[in-house]
């Protein structure tokens, strides 16, 4: 099974002439990442700071702190409102909080990460080679194994048909937030979609 540390490098580094090209990770999606010309050990140096050092814990934080995030607004906007069941406009309070939260939290993680690697790209050679987002995505899914795609479509089946019917039962009790629900499993229908495709492409490449 592929691990971390070699899907991080498949999608931030490409084979260049000279070495590779380096897309800085922690970038705003709006703006235009800094890319630079590394050779190898410069690429192990940057891999030693980007990869986490327990990826299954890493994860496991990552996704704690976001349902937590989720229950200090539903819980905040309770105290504040307090209405049992919770209308159209404290939904959409929600999910402003709940972003609100994931981008402060994101601000903070890139600035940590950030300053962790200033002291290293300040020896790197700015390139103006680039690897888009497209790249990114298609070099992370390549990266991963098959069994790894099978498991990533099957959590998104799960994940869509259990919010599939909590927002069918949400809808029928007339409650607004079925409508949340059903967007959710929208996304992760798609996620299956697209990670089983790319185990059906990939089985069907000679």
């Amino acid at each position: 099974m592929t691990d971390t540390r070699t899907q991080i490098a498949a999608t931030l580094f490409r084979l260049a002439p000279g070495g590779y090209v380096y897309r800085e990770p922690y970038r705003w999606p709006f703006g235009e990442a800094p890319h630079y010309l590394v050779n190898a050990d410069q690429k192990a140096a940057l891999l030693a700071i980007i990869v986490p050092k327990r990826p299954v814990l890493w994860q496991v934080v990552l996704w704690s702190t976001l349902c937590l995030m989720v229950a200090i607004a539903c819980v905040g906007l309770w105290l504040y409102t307090g209405h049992d069941n919770p209308t159209a406009l404290d939904i959409l309070a929600m999910f402003i909080l709940t972003v609100a939260q994931v981008i402060l939290a994101l601000a903070i993680l890139f600035w940590w990460k950030r300053r962790r690697l200033r002291p290293l790209l300040a020896t790197l050679t700015p390139t103006d080679l680039r690897i888009t987002q497209i790249e990114m995505r298609a070099a992370a899914t390549n990266a991963m194994s098959g069994k790894q795609l099978v498991m990533a479509g099957v959590a998104g089946v799960f994940a869509a048909t259990t919010m599939l019917i909590n927002a069918a039962l949400q809808l029928a009790w007339r409650q607004p937030i079925g409508l949340l629900w059903l967007a959710g499993s929208l996304i992760f229908a798609g996620l299956a979609w697209y990670y089983f495709r790319q185990l059906v492409t990939r089985a069907e490449k000679p």
